[in-house]
Protein backbone atom coordinates (compact mmCIF):
# COMPACT_ATOMS: atom_id res chain seq x y z
CA UNK A 1 0.00 0.00 0.00
CA UNK A 2 1.36 3.77 -0.82
CA UNK A 3 1.67 5.78 1.85
CA UNK A 4 -1.20 8.08 3.42
CA UNK A 5 0.62 10.11 5.82
CA UNK A 6 -0.03 13.59 5.49
CA UNK A 7 -3.50 12.80 2.59
CA UNK A 8 -6.65 13.66 3.35
CA UNK A 9 -9.78 10.93 3.33
CA UNK A 10 -13.29 12.12 3.05
CA UNK A 11 -15.16 8.99 4.57
CA UNK A 12 -19.07 8.68 5.11
CA UNK A 13 -20.56 6.80 7.65
CA UNK A 14 -18.00 6.66 9.67
CA UNK A 15 -19.33 6.67 13.43
CA UNK A 16 -19.30 3.06 13.33
CA UNK A 17 -18.46 -0.16 11.78
CA UNK A 18 -16.49 -0.64 8.64
CA UNK A 19 -16.50 3.36 8.07
CA UNK A 20 -15.01 3.97 11.94
CA UNK A 21 -12.69 1.23 11.31
CA UNK A 22 -11.32 2.52 7.79
CA UNK A 23 -11.01 5.55 9.62
CA UNK A 24 -9.08 4.45 12.40
CA UNK A 25 -6.66 2.54 9.96
CA UNK A 26 -6.05 5.29 8.01
CA UNK A 27 -5.07 7.64 10.42
CA UNK A 28 -3.39 4.76 12.12
CA UNK A 29 -0.88 5.73 9.10
CA UNK A 30 -0.75 8.92 9.63
CA UNK A 31 -3.77 10.39 7.31
CA UNK A 32 -5.90 13.35 7.67
CA UNK A 33 -9.82 11.96 8.49
CA UNK A 34 -12.65 13.91 7.68
CA UNK A 35 -15.44 11.49 9.10
CA UNK A 36 -19.13 11.85 8.66
CA UNK A 37 -22.17 10.66 10.06
CA UNK A 38 -25.76 11.28 10.80
CA UNK A 39 -25.04 10.26 14.43
CA UNK A 40 -23.42 12.88 17.01
CA UNK A 41 -22.63 10.72 19.60
CA UNK A 42 -20.47 7.82 17.88
CA UNK A 43 -19.11 10.75 15.96
CA UNK A 44 -17.78 12.54 19.49
CA UNK A 45 -16.81 9.21 20.82
CA UNK A 46 -14.47 8.74 17.59
CA UNK A 47 -12.93 12.08 17.51
CA UNK A 48 -12.34 11.47 21.24
CA UNK A 49 -10.80 8.25 20.70
CA UNK A 50 -8.32 9.58 17.86
CA UNK A 51 -7.97 13.01 19.80
CA UNK A 52 -5.71 15.00 17.74
CA UNK A 53 -5.57 18.03 14.71
CA UNK A 54 -5.61 15.15 11.95
CA UNK A 55 -9.72 14.24 12.20
CA UNK A 56 -12.39 16.14 11.54
CA UNK A 57 -15.89 15.70 12.00
CA UNK A 58 -18.83 16.25 10.13
CA UNK A 59 -22.66 16.06 10.67
CA UNK A 60 -24.23 15.28 7.61
CA UNK A 61 -26.76 13.27 5.48
CA UNK A 62 -25.43 11.76 2.54
CA UNK A 63 -29.35 12.71 0.61
CA UNK A 64 -28.63 16.52 0.74
CA UNK A 65 -26.40 17.68 -2.08
CA UNK A 66 -25.96 20.98 -0.63
CA UNK A 67 -24.50 20.14 3.00
CA UNK A 68 -22.41 17.21 0.88
CA UNK A 69 -20.44 20.14 -0.54
CA UNK A 70 -20.75 22.20 2.59
CA UNK A 71 -18.98 19.23 4.11
CA UNK A 72 -16.39 18.45 1.34
CA UNK A 73 -15.77 22.29 1.47
CA UNK A 74 -15.22 22.68 4.80
CA UNK A 75 -12.54 19.42 4.44
CA UNK A 76 -10.68 21.29 2.09
CA UNK A 77 -10.58 24.35 4.13
CA UNK A 78 -9.31 22.09 7.17
CA UNK A 79 -6.71 19.81 5.35
CA UNK A 80 -5.84 21.68 1.79
CA UNK A 81 -7.85 19.13 -0.33
CA UNK A 82 -9.49 15.71 -0.57
CA UNK A 83 -7.17 13.03 -1.60
CA UNK A 84 -9.44 9.62 -0.70
CA UNK A 85 -13.09 9.09 -0.68
CA UNK A 86 -14.90 6.52 0.84
CA UNK A 87 -18.33 6.21 -0.29
CA UNK A 88 -19.50 4.11 2.81
CA UNK A 89 -22.51 5.25 4.16
CA UNK A 90 -25.23 2.88 3.98
CA UNK A 91 -28.43 1.04 5.88
CA UNK A 92 -30.09 -2.00 5.24
CA UNK A 93 -34.19 -2.89 5.19
CA UNK A 94 -35.25 -6.12 5.58
CA UNK A 95 -38.28 -7.86 3.76
CA UNK A 96 -39.23 -9.50 0.22
CA UNK A 97 -40.58 -7.11 -2.66
CA UNK A 98 -43.82 -7.91 -1.21
CA UNK A 99 -43.09 -7.13 2.54
CA UNK A 100 -40.44 -3.87 2.73
CA UNK A 101 -42.58 -1.18 2.78
CA UNK A 102 -42.37 1.27 0.21
CA UNK A 103 -40.89 4.37 1.48
CA UNK A 104 -38.78 2.47 3.49
CA UNK A 105 -37.21 0.81 0.01
CA UNK A 106 -37.08 4.72 -1.37
CA UNK A 107 -35.54 5.83 1.93
CA UNK A 108 -32.78 3.06 1.44
CA UNK A 109 -32.02 3.89 -2.21
CA UNK A 110 -31.84 7.64 -1.51
CA UNK A 111 -29.26 6.29 1.18
CA UNK A 112 -27.56 3.30 -0.74
CA UNK A 113 -27.42 5.17 -4.49
CA UNK A 114 -27.80 8.73 -4.40
CA UNK A 115 -25.80 9.20 -1.65
CA UNK A 116 -23.29 7.82 -3.22
CA UNK A 117 -23.62 10.13 -5.96
CA UNK A 118 -23.69 12.76 -3.47
CA UNK A 119 -20.72 11.74 -1.82
CA UNK A 120 -18.63 11.79 -5.00
CA UNK A 121 -20.11 14.88 -6.96
CA UNK A 122 -19.07 16.94 -3.60
CA UNK A 123 -15.66 15.61 -3.29
CA UNK A 124 -14.72 15.16 -7.06
CA UNK A 125 -13.23 18.31 -7.92
CA UNK A 126 -11.32 18.13 -4.66
CA UNK A 127 -10.01 14.72 -5.23
CA UNK A 128 -9.35 15.57 -9.38
CA UNK A 129 -6.74 18.23 -7.99
CA UNK A 130 -4.64 16.08 -6.15
CA UNK A 131 -5.12 13.01 -8.48
CA UNK A 132 -6.68 10.90 -5.47
CA UNK A 133 -9.08 8.06 -5.34
CA UNK A 134 -12.19 6.92 -4.88
CA UNK A 135 -13.63 3.97 -2.84
CA UNK A 136 -17.47 3.33 -3.10
CA UNK A 137 -18.43 -0.08 -0.78
CA UNK A 138 -20.77 -2.24 -2.05
CA UNK A 139 -21.20 -5.48 -0.70
CA UNK A 140 -21.61 -9.38 -2.11
CA UNK A 141 -25.24 -8.80 -1.94
CA UNK A 142 -24.52 -7.06 -5.12
CA UNK A 143 -23.53 -10.75 -6.52
CA UNK A 144 -25.24 -13.37 -4.81
CA UNK A 145 -28.53 -11.93 -3.33
CA UNK A 146 -29.70 -12.34 0.31
CA UNK A 147 -33.28 -13.94 1.24
CA UNK A 148 -34.89 -10.77 2.90
CA UNK A 149 -33.21 -8.16 1.52
CA UNK A 150 -34.91 -7.20 -1.26
CA UNK A 151 -33.81 -3.32 -1.43
CA UNK A 152 -30.95 -4.14 0.06
CA UNK A 153 -29.75 -6.22 -2.44
CA UNK A 154 -31.32 -3.90 -5.39
CA UNK A 155 -29.17 -1.03 -3.76
CA UNK A 156 -25.97 -2.73 -3.38
CA UNK A 157 -26.28 -4.02 -7.23
CA UNK A 158 -27.18 -0.21 -8.29
CA UNK A 159 -23.63 0.94 -6.34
Amino acid sequence: MASVAGKTAFITGGARGVGAEVARRLHARGANVVVTDLDEEPLAALIDELGDSRVHTELVDVRDLPAMEAAAGRAVERFGGIDIVVANAGIASYGSVLQVDPEAFRTLMDVNVTGVFHTVRATLPAVLVRRGYVLIVSSLAAYAAAPGLAAYNASKAAV
